[in-house]
């Protein structure tokens, strides 16, 4: 019998989840004010949709320990939505390893470093984060996934840093995403 004013433990955890998301709609590549790539912003359509998606995520029953985002200003307006949805007090960080062009190693080698996080949220671009997504699943580099702006996968591996493939639970189109909602 434990004493009742004992802390309850959690039960170990068997399983790692990697959620993987790509940022909202930006503000249109070369709009007036707007000339630096990575300053370019959500649209106020953009926002919306996400706030719908991120609600359909924490319908799908993901909650998140952690939230990774690229250092793009719409890739972090995007964290941050999500982040009220799978929990305000989640740490939210910024990281280099999900800006264009950063290859699948150098978030793993980050990710890695995250030891006591179960369940993190990423949130970057493409082509990078299919390329990720195939990497992680076993897939090969020819492998057609891609992300829709506001899509995201869920993949569950048994370790991390993971030895062998990961488990696609799922991968959910915007659209569906905002259905569940």
């Amino acid at each position: 019998m434990i004493p009742a004013d004992l802390p309850e433990t959690e039960a170990p955890r068997s399983e790692y989840e990697l959620c993987i998301m790509r940022h909202g709609a930006a503000v249109a590549r070369g709009q007036a004010g707007y000339s630096d790539d990575s300053k370019r912003p959500l649209t106020e359509s953009g926002r919306k949709k996400m706030q719908e998606i991120a609600a359909g995520l924490r319908e799908a029953g993901f909650a998140a320990d952690c939230i990774i985002s690229s250092p793009l200003v719409r890739a972090v307006e995007t964290a941050k939505i999500a982040a009220t949805a799978v929990g305000s007090l989640v740490p939210l960080e910024i990281s280099e390893t999900l800006s264009p062009g950063a290859t699948p190693e150098s978030l793993l080698a980050l990710l890695a470093r995250h030891k006591n996080r179960w369940r993190i949220l990423v949130v970057g671009h493409e082509p990078d984060l299919s390329q990720l997504a195939a990497r992680l699943i076993g897939a090969g580099r020819n492998s057609n996934l891609a992300f829709r702006k506001g899509g995201c996968c869920l993949i569950t591996f048994s370790e991390f840093p993971p030895k062998s493939p990961g488990q696609l639970v799922w991968w959910l189109t915007p659209r569906i995403l905002r259905k569940l909602a």
